[in-house]
């Protein structure tokens, strides 16, 4: 595991994202909740792209949300190959890949995606996490959602 800033990292990659769906709801004092599923999502949620920091327990550095899935794959399609490395000294490469070829590149080096299944404690049903942020950090991470 390579060691990052006094931090061991599963891999050569400071995040990792995981397309999945979930629910927003406003709370009091405008705070805003965000319940992603892994597994059974509810009928009413939209998709949303999560991205965790590639170290123990996985946590969560951001969140954004999208109308239809073919809206955050185009998102994951630029953004992904810009993952910052660790052999980069926490850049992103200066000669940035194709996504396809980035997705070469994580087979060759055997490098994983995020399993919620290897994060979580095994049983239950229908596992979720619960983001809560403020209407300020939703919106600075989702200004096309300016009708929350």
């Amino acid at each position: 595991m390579p060691l990052f800033k006094g931090i061991a990292y599963y891999d050569d990659r400071l995040f990792v994202m995981y397309l999945c769906q979930g629910i927003i709801e406003i709370g009091a004092e405008g705070a805003i909740t965000t319940t992603i599923y892994h597994e059974d999502p509810r009928a009413d949620s939209h998709w949303c792209l999560v991205t965790y920091g590639n170290h123990t327990n996985y946590p969560i550095y951001s969140i954004k949300h999208f109308e239809t899935k073919d809206e955050t794959m185009n998102y994951i399609r630029r953004i992904e190959p810009e993952t910052p490395l660790i052999s980069m000294g926490g850049q992103s490469t200066k000669q940035l890949l194709s996504y396809d070829e980035y997705l070469l590149w994580k087979k060759e080096n055997d490098l994983e995606d995020f399993d919620y299944k290897k994060a979580y404690t095994p049983g239950g049903s229908n596992p979720r996490e619960v983001i809560f942020q403020t209407k300020e950090q939703f919106l600075k991470a989702n200004p096309d959602w300016l009708r929350i």
